[in-house]
């Protein structure tokens, strides 16, 4: 059979497909998840991922529209384009006594911002309300976390095989500093990464001058 060519729909190797729902702020709709768990109770696997995304995964080909068309019914956003951004994630303020800033708005706002941003190879991102880090956001491809009077930025970690902690870029004052790194470092991505390489082997390679030499205006010691 052939694939089905839908937008969400991801193919799997036992021939069914999947689909992952998307939480820029890693909470979840009462709606949404009584689709999820009416899925789950027709037999299909609700399976909530590393990236603190929901897959549903086992979908039958012919079913796979149907699927779709429910979760989106309920306000759930799906994963539809290769460059999405839905940064990992701690609680933060006013929830998490340790956090010194809220998390939710600056995740939010970098996923409605860089939507569709075109990058070389698979570039993951973090907010943490704490140095404390439970989103991990100083050992990935570009994490903020939250100081009392910013974000001190962290860049090329990364898991997998060879894992490697982010490198401290500085800090930056607020949220709309924190977009403009990010914005400069895809850029710098763009321009200077491979396909198949991760952010880390450009941070490698070049090291951090050549990317401060552009943000020297937004972000200083720290």
């Amino acid at each position: 059979m052939a694939e089905v060519k839908i937008p969400g729909a991801i193919p799997q190797k036992d021939g069914s497909y999947a689909v992952s729902v998307e939480f820029p702020q890693l909470t979840m709709a009462k709606e949404v998840l009584l689709v999820l768990a009416e899925l789950a109770g027709e037999g299909l696997v609700v399976h909530p991922t590393t990236a603190q995304k929901v897959m549903v995964l086992g979908i039958e080909p012919e079913k796979v529209s149907q699927v779709i068309e429910r979760l989106e019914s309920a306000g759930a956003q799906l994963r539809k384009a290769a460059t999405s951004f839905q940064p990992r994630t701690c609680v933060g303020a006013p929830f998490c006594k340790l956090a010194l800033k809220e998390t939710f708005p600056l995740a939010q706002r970098i996923y409605e911002s860089f939507k569709g941003h075109p990058v070389p190879h698979k570039f993951k991102v973090a907010v943490s309300g704490c140095p404390a880090c439970c989103s991990w956001a100083n050992n990935i491809d570009l994490g903020f976390v939250a100081v009392r009077n910013g974000y001190k930025v962290y860049l090329g970690g990364k898991g997998g095989y060879k894992p490697r902690p982010g490198l401290l870029l500085g800090l930056v004052e607020g949220e709309d500093e924190a977009l403009g790194v990010m914005d400069a470092v895809l850029k710098f991505f763009n321009e200077h990464g491979r396909p198949k390489r991760r952010f880390a082997w450009v941070v490698e390679k070049m090291g951090l001058e050549p990317l401060m030499a552009t943000l020297k205006e937004t972000v200083r010691e720290g």
